[in-house]
């Protein structure tokens, strides 16, 4: 009989007992992410959800990181130290995304290429790189009409960027900042011009849109003629 209520006990013991909760530290984790090659290849979406999992909570990746990303793939649980983890079914470390001096979650230096995990945002699937923004681009207000034609070049190469020209006749806003010189930077695309000028551009649905306080602008790619592909 002792046996018996001793059982009850533990039984109902553990039915009142509450269910792990997700950390303050890390809530901001959650939703969903893209993991993307630092290399400018294709990258996949990856969701961090509150669901309790074995080795953590619940890591849903897309379908297609099975073809672009395969060992994130095998991600179904995460969780926060020091950074995201993301662990498989049976609890094995299936990647590391640390924060870099820019606060910019990627895994670490000695993975070649670095995966960044970066927000997901509509119709982003990859990070910028060289050989996608060299060329004729145009600056606008979202939009609008053209403020100015710039070629991005690398010709005279800066680590994985090279020259900025922006052609005249070009709006005072942009012309005064004198751009010169372009270059690559985790997620972004910064162009940078006399004394401390410089613009910062993230991928956007169309092109690269300012990741910067002040008026919005865009670049979307150009024909030779200055007319929008």
């Amino acid at each position: 009989m002792r046996l018996a209520l001793a059982a009850v006990v533990v039984v109902l013991g553990s039915l009142g007992a509450p269910a792990q909760t997700l950390p303050d530290h890390a809530r901001d984790s959650l939703g969903e992410w893209l993991a993307a090659p630092e290399d400018g290849k294709p990258g996949c979406r990856l969701k961090l959800t509150s669901e309790r999992t074995i080795g953590g909570w619940s890591a849903v990746p897309a379908p297609d990181c099975s073809a672009r990303l395969p060992k994130l793939a095998e991600a179904s649980a995460w969780d926060y130290e020091g950074g995201i983890r993301l662990f498989d079914a049976t609890r094995r470390k299936v990647a590391t995304f640390e924060e870099d001096e820019t606060t910019l979650l990627k895994t670490r230096v000695t993975d070649v290429p670095a995966i960044l995990l970066v927000r997901a945002k509509a119709g982003i699937d990859r990070a910028p790189s060289a050989a996608q923004v060299a060329g004729l681009w145009t600056m606008r207000r979202p939009g609008g009409t053209p403020l100015c034609a710039v070629t991005l070049g690398t010709e005279k190469q800066v680590g994985e960027g090279g020259t900025v020209l922006a052609a005249a006749p070009c709006d005072a806003a942009v012309a005064k900042l004198k751009l010169s010189r372009w270059q690559i930077e985790d997620f972004a695309l910064m162009l940078y011009g006399g004394g401390d000028s410089s613009l910062r551009f993230e991928p956007g649905p169309e092109g690269f849109v300012k990741a910067e306080a002040g008026r919005p602008l865009e670049m979307v790619r150009a024909s030779p003629k200055g007319d929008r592909q």
